[in-house]
Formats: C-alpha cells, structure tokens, sequence
C-alpha cells in the first residue's frame, strides 16, 4: 500500500511478491468474482497485472481476457503463454471490435455474481477484490465499487475523487475503468456501448448505470493503480481535442435530466441490537503451507504511537518467522502507518473503510476459516474482547491471545481489565511488565495464564542512530556543550505536558541553561503552547510536532535526558530507546513497569507525590551539571538494555508463548458455550460499539480546536463529561430522544454546552 504522505510510485503492488495466496483447485472450485480485461498488442507489462491478479487475496475467481484481434506476434504469445499459467485464466479471441464489444465478449462467457472491469496494463492490491464484494455484501443499496487510485508510469500522483460525486459525473469523470459490478446492474445497462470506440465508453457506461437507478461507491484507500503512458490509448485521446468536446457534448445532452433524478444511495446506519447474519456468502479456502503459522493480529488501527511501535515490531518479528499475518483494524482512524505494516504483510484490513459494523462478527468468522488461522492476537482491540465468546465457540481449536501494556483510566481499567474478565477465553495473556501482571492477579486473574513479555529493541538500528548525534546537532544549531532534554509523547493528560511545563520553569530560575525538543502533538498542544508563552521559555524550548520513527532516534540522538513525567505507563518503548542511544539519561515518573528498566545507577525515577515537581528538578539540574556522571549512567543503562531487552529475546519469547498456547488447543480444544448465546453475545458486541459510537460523536461535536486529531473519545475526558455522554448514549436509544438529537436547535446548544464545559475543564490549574 502506497504511503499517500511520501509516495513512492516504484513500490507498486507487484514490487514485492508476497506468497500468502496460492491457489489450489481441490479446495477452490466456485467462480464468485468474474475478472473482464480487453486486450490489443499489450507488451511486456502485462506481465505484472498478471502477477496482482494472482496474488489477490479471494482466490474464488475466473479472468477472461478478450484478445481484441492484435496484430503483435509477441503480444500473442504473451497472452497464450498466460493462459497456462493458471486454470482460472479464460482466452478469447475475436476480431477487433473496440474495448467496449471485448468487455461485453468476456461478460457474455463469464459467470461470476460479480464482475471486476480490469485493463491489460493496470495493477490491483492484493486485497482489492475481496474488500470490494465484502463491500457489496454489506451495503445492498450500493451496484458497484471502487477505491481511491495510484497513477503511475510517465505520470505520477495519488487520486482520491470517486463515485461520492454523484452527479458531477454529469459533467465530468471522476476516475479510472476500474471497479467491481453487481452481474444484474451490467445487465441492467446491456454492458457498455459498443458503438463508441475512441474513449470515454466507461464514463457513458457509468451513467448509464444511474440511469437505470444503480451507482457506486469508491473505498478510501489506495487498491488500484492505473497506469498512465505518454503513447497509452488514454494519452491520446486527450489529445484530440475535437473528439473529447464532441464526446462532451453528446455525454451532458443524453444524461443532462440525471442531475434532477441522480440516484443517491446511502450507507448503512446502525440500529439498536440488528439482526447479524452469521451465514458465509463465500468461503474462500486460502490452502495452506504447515511450515508458517497463520496469525490474526487484531488491532484498533494503524497510527504513530508506543503501542502502534510494539505492534508494528512484533508483526514484523512473527512474519520473518515463517508467520503469515494477517491485520484487522476496528476503529476509524487516519491510519498513518497503514503503509509500513503493508511491508510486512499485504492481508491488512481496516473494517471501518468497507464493512458495515454489524458485519464484523461473520467477517472475523470468514477470515478465520478462510486463512485456516492458528492464533488470533486481540493488541487493543476492545470489539475483539467483547466477540471473543462468539469467535472461541465457533473455533475451539483456534488459540485466542491477548497483549496488553499499561492499567488505563477509562472502564476501570481498560483493555488489561478486559483480559482479566475474559481469561476463560483466552489461551494465554501476555503483558509487557510485571507490574501489570501483578495488578491483573489483584483483580482475580490466574497468574499461570499471564506471561511477561518485554518489548525488547532492535539495538543495532538505535546504535546506527547514535552515531548521528554530532550531524543532528548541527543542523538543529544546537552548541556542543548545551544539554538537551527531549519529552515525547501524545500531548495529553497522561503525559502531563502542563507539568513539563512547570519544571522547565523551575528549571530555568535556577539559571540552569538547557534546551528542552518537544516531539508530539494532541489536544493538549495549544494549552502547553500557552503555558511556554506565559513562563517565558520560548528561547529555551521547541516544539517539533509528530515524527515518523527515524526522525525521532535523530532527534533523541541529539539529545542528553529523555525526560517523561506520565500520569500512568507501562513501559515506555521510548525508554528502552533512550537507554540504548550510550549517551541519554531517562528521567521518568515512578509508574508502571518503569522501575524494572531503570534502576539507581542508570536514571532517575521520580514518585508521584507532593514533591515531585521538585524532584524532577533536582534530578535534572544534578544531570546538566554533572557530565561525567551522566555519561557513566548513560553507558550503564545501554548496557542493561543490550544484555536483557534485546528484539530478537522478545520475539523468541513471544512465539514460544504462540507455539504453546496452539499447541494446548489443538490438544485440548474448549467449546464454551451453545451457538445461540454465542451469536447473542456477538450482537451485544455490535450493539456495545454503536453505542460507543454515538458517543465518540457526541463528543467529536465538542471538539472545536483540531477535531481531526481525535478519531474517538478521548480517554482521559473529564469524568464529568463522560458521564454526560453516557447519559444521552441511553436517551438517544429512546423514541423522544432520537427526535430531540434530530432538532437543529438542540444540536447547536448541546455543542456549545459541551465546548464551554470542555474549556472550563483544560482552565484549572493542574500540578
């Protein structure tokens, strides 16, 4: 999946082969998806959409490439040699007629419920067709589908405009051939106009398609790459101006009444407690390969984080060894690291941008029994906890294992609470501290089920980091005998900028010089921002913003203390990183695990009491004017790192942990409950996030300063406000209370209500 933040057009979907989806006749003999490509002396790049086609993750499909009568002798023998290389791949030949008459040939000798339109020259993501009809069986008002695009070749760039512009297709096309088609709306239109010839004939078939009351939806992600080429059919029609305007004309006079009667289909809503269908409308066997281990690794997304980091490191640690992974995400999030966990497996699934919520359960279900999965990981998933009674019921002899990392504060104790109630489901629990591990003994766990499992760093990569130090300073301009503190993390309350704040004020007075590099962002920015203004350390501080992972080893490079004064924490991964750099002394709050990683002689580790504002500055003033002190701190402390949380440790230990934990449920496989409460507790599940969800609403509506940093609730809310929104999650299920939440007027005072007791809150003091 392209990184739409930095493309790089040559990382096509056929770049790096992936070998998760071989097909296998015994197992795969039912045609779904009919794939329909015209072909006319195509040369060698044909080759690679072959390869995305049969790399795609739905093996049930058949592809009927029309030849088109080329007259290329080499083209000819490329596509007789393709037709052998694969028992799905279907050749026509028939004299040249156009693309429009060569898809409709294909159509008439095909048999799939649905139809992919495909060009000889273009490329799909693995995962394209299999979201695409999931897509389509989720959302019935909707004929056809698309997703956002990758041109590449001579022209280069990302294309998000798809079929949500509804009837500005009118005056003009808005995106590539590509899309998968319901067989009964191609029919609907008698296929495309054969008559036309020049181009254009997918824009007519489009809104010929509305016509007849059918159009389509474009997925938000990057699943086709269309190929642009300076000498391509595409290349020079755009260039016969004549034609184009004449096309124009003859498209705004034949559909011009569509912009009165355009259809207009909708998604889905969820309603309280829906009928789920647990029925399969497909299996799709994936054969599999007893040398790799099938794993689901679920997940609420894919962004820039401390756990996100984990996730990514552990996927990585299970794919190198011979682990196929597959990734499914659950809650709505701009997925910034979509594309680096896409380089480690290309089975990645991100429910919110193609399934409707009530599918979730038979979905999991389909991609258990379709990838034949020998574990599922739930990594921060709280819809994957609360449908593990109906997933263990229906496959007792697949291993269910949870990861978590810190107690939270939120839900009396967040995802570990989850997996202390849930254990009798789970094969084994895996937490990254004792400390967690003894909290989730308090509340009832069994201590033989919960193994601790450090997150262990790759110390070759921080030491490469290291050596850039003197590099990184010089381009920050910072003087060699200047100590640098660095703070990083989510700018919010449990990371406690405020008190960051108020040390490096504390800090200053004493006339210590420093400078302080900020790395992060979130809804406490501005107030931080404020706060540095008002204590006058501007000169001495600056804020960096988000970094991707390399530019933040840079930056704690340049650096001399990792200062983090958290409310609450598992262990920090930063912290294993800062430790590792030789040169960087961590100065961290006493919570959590942290007291396992730092000791006397490596850091300072501060308690959480009255006094801790002043020790934090004693700590570090002691650090500033004392560099050979630090110095032999900072060697002990990547020492202590190299010799006990090391990666490759870590990932020994966690497929060890995974071997077992398979290995006792095949020997023992447990039904917990009938199927009936197990399909019960699956629709509680899908009723749970909805209710979720209309709280994340609610309270997305408060946020007024940067609403797109906050994909949900924020966890760390005020309570006051929380209990508010659970509040009106329970009248809005109410007759009453759907039209009071539907009254314009009431909306506008209940958002102005929710800004001014969420300003009132960030206003306190806060020591």
């Amino acid at each position: 999946m392209i990184n739409p933040y930095k493309p790089n057009f040559e990382e096509t979907p056929v770049s790096r082969i992936f070998n998760n989806f071989q097909y296998d006749a015994k197992h795969n003999d039912i045609i779904t998806v009919s794939i329909l490509t015209p072909y006319y002396n195509t040369d060698e790049v044909f080759l690679q959409t072959v390869d995305s086609v049969l790399q795609q993750s739905f093996l049930e499909w058949e592809w009927v490439i029309v030849d088109d009568g080329s007259t290329d002798e080499a083209a000819v023998r490329q596509l007789e040699a393709v037709s052998n290389r694969d028992v799905r791949i279907k050749v026509i030949t028939q004299a040249n007629a156009g693309p429009s008459a060569a898809r409709n040939t294909a159509f008439r000798n095909s048999c799939g419920k649905y139809i992919c339109l495909l060009d000889s020259d273009d490329l799909l993501e693995p995962t394209y067709i299999e979201k695409c009809i999931w897509f389509l069986e989720s959302q019935e008002e909707f004929s056809f589908v698309n997703s956002w695009s990758v041109t590449f070749g001579d022209h280069e760039y990302v294309w998000q405009t798809g079929f949500e512009t509804g009837k500005e297709h009118v005056t003009a096309n808005s995106g590539p051939p590509m899309s998968v088609i319901r067989r009964k709306a191609y029919e609907a239109v008698g296929g495309f106009n054969e008559v036309i010839r020049k181009g254009h004939e997918d824009w007519e078939f489009w809104l010929s398609l509305a016509q007849k009351g059918h159009w389509g939806y474009t997925i938000p992600e990057y699943l086709e790459w269309y190929r642009r080429r300076d000498n391509g059919r595409f290349s020079q029609i755009m260039k016969e101006t004549s034609i184009n305007e004449d096309f124009e004309r003859y498209i705004h006079t034949k559909f011009a009444h569509l912009k009165d009667v355009f259809p207009e289909p909708r998604l889905k809503q969820s309603t309280g407690y829906e009928n789920l269908s647990f029925q399969l409308p497909f299996s799709n066997i994936i054969p599999k390969d007893e040398c790799y281990r099938r794993i689901l690794y679920l997940m609420p997304w894919m962004v820039t984080g401390g756990a996100d980091k984990v996730n990514l490191d552990w996927v990585n640690g299970l794919v190198i060894n011979n682990c196929q992974v597959t990734i499914c995400t659950t809650l709505h999030s701009t997925n910034n690291w979509y594309s680096e966990f896409s380089k480690l497996t290309p089975d990645i699934f991100v429910l919110t941008n193609f399934l409707h919520t009530a599918e979730y359960p038979r979905f999991f279900d389909y991609i258990i029994r379709s990838r034949q999965i020998d574990a599922v990981i739930i990594a921060g998933s709280t819809f994957g906890y609360h449908l593990l009674p109906y997933l263990k019921s229906s496959h007792p002899m697949v291993a269910f294992i949870d990861i978590c990392h810190v107690e939270e504060q939120w839900l009396n104790g967040g995802h570990p609470r989850f997996g202390v109630g849930y254990q009798d489901l789970l094969s084994r629990n895996i937490v990254t501290t004792g400390h967690l591990r003894d909290w989730m003994i308090e509340r009832g766990a069994d201590e033989r089920k919960i193994d601790v499992c450090y997150t262990g760093i790759d110390c070759e990569k921080i030491e490469a980091a290291a050596t850039l130090r003197n590099k990184k300073r010089s381009q920050l301009r910072i003087p060699d005998d200047l100590t640098v503190i660095v703070y990083a993390g989510r700018l919010c309350d449990q990371k406690r900028p405020y008190l960051l704040a108020e040390i490096l004020r504390e800090l200053k007075s004493k006339n210590i010089k420093f400078l302080c590099l900020i790395v992060g962002d979130g809804e406490l920015k501005h107030h931080l921002t404020t706060l540095l203004k008002d204590y006058k350390l501007e000169s001495c501080t600056r804020m960096l913003g988000v970094l991707d992972h390399q530019q933040w080893l840079e930056v704690l490079s340049a650096s001399d203390v990792f200062l983090m004064p958290s409310e609450y924490e598992g262990i920090s991964v930063a912290l294993f990183e800062s430790m590792a750099m030789k040169h960087v002394v961590p100065v961290m709050s006493d919570v959590g695990g942290q007291s396992e990683i730092i000791d006397k002689t490596t850091g300072f580790l501060v308690p959480k009491d009255t006094g801790e504002l002043q020790s934090y500055v004693e700590a570090l003033a002691f650090l500033i004017t004392n560099p050979p002190e630090r110095n032999a701190a900072a060697l002990r402390g990547h020492h202590r790192i190299r010799s006990l949380f090391t990666y490759d440790s870590t990932i020994s230990q966690l497929l060890t942990i995974i071997n077992a934990a398979i290995e006792n449920c095949h020997a023992t496989p447990r039904i917990c409950m009938t199927n009936g409460i197990a399909e019960e507790m699956a629709t509680f599940a899908v009723e749970y996030k909805r209710l979720s969800s209309l709280a994340d609403g609610l309270w997305a509506q408060s946020m007024t300063n940067n609403p797109t940093s906050n994909p949900g609730v924020d966890p760390y809310a005020p309570s006051t406000l929380i209990g508010v929104i659970n509040l009106l999650s329970l009248i809005a299920r109410t007759k009453l209370g759907n039209a009071l939440f539907t009254n314009t007027t009431l909306c506008k005072i209940g958002n102005w209500l929710f800004t001014y007791m969420l300003e009132r809150q960030r206003r306190k003091p806060k020591r």
